[in-house]
């Protein structure tokens, strides 16, 4: 999806955050690109150049120059920060005119997180456990007009959704009538209810 949006990415400058132990800035770097890894600690073992790893809190702020990135990815981040509207606006932020950023996010939308609200009282991935704390660091479930309201406020527009496991067209079509008729009409047969995890590609606008 990476190269389907932003092209060829070699000499391309991708900052890749939080890139965790690296396996994802390596196979940047393997497509010719110029990754930029960036995490608020450094995991054991890491997979990339530890000299080239990037020590920074995504709460207060991305590590990189202002329209400095050709893109940026975030693979599961953005629901482990404080402020997600923040987050957003610092990635429109640092990517050049025109560039793209990369979004995944536990998709709270679905019809089996909504099960889970149903049944237990939260959304799936999002457990407690402790009376303080969530399941894998998690603090904010990022549902999707959440998502589209805060991707505006930042600059961003929306230029692609997708899911992890899209599940039955055919069934997703039976049930969005049902699960969307309370929503604005522009968003019904939109919100994915299908999926573990939903696919955002955003493009910044010419400042």
């Amino acid at each position: 999806m990476l190269q389907k949006f932003s092209g060829d990415l070699k000499e391309k400058t991708i900052c890749d955050l939080p890139c965790g132990a690296g396996s994802f800035t390596v196979r940047l770097a393997t497509l010719g690109a110029k990754p930029i890894p960036v995490d608020i600690m450094r995991h054991d073992p890491f997979y990339y150049h530890v000299d080239q790893l990037r020590l920074g809190d995504a709460n207060q702020g991305i590590p990189c120059e202002d329209g400095s990135l050709d893109a940026m990815v975030s693979i599961e981040g953005i629901e482990h920060f404080e402020n997600p509207t923040h987050f957003l606006r610092e990635c429109a932020r640092v990517v050049k005119d025109d560039g793209y950023i990369f979004i995944t996010t536990p998709n709270i939308d679905s019809l089996r997180s909504r099960k889970s609200v149903f049944l237990k009282g939260y959304p799936r991935f999002f457990d407690p456990v402790s009376i303080e704390e969530k399941a894998a660091g998690h603090q904010c479930p990022i549902d999707m007009i959440f998502f589209r309201g805060a991707a505006k406020k930042a600059g961003l527009e929306i230029v692609h959704v997708a899911v992890n496991r899209p599940g039955k067209p055919w069934l997703a079509k039976l049930l969005a009538p049902v699960f969307s008729r309370r929503l604005p009409k522009e968003m019904r047969g939109v919100i994915p209810l299908f999926g573990d995890v939903v696919i955002y590609v955003l493009r910044r606008a010419g400042r």
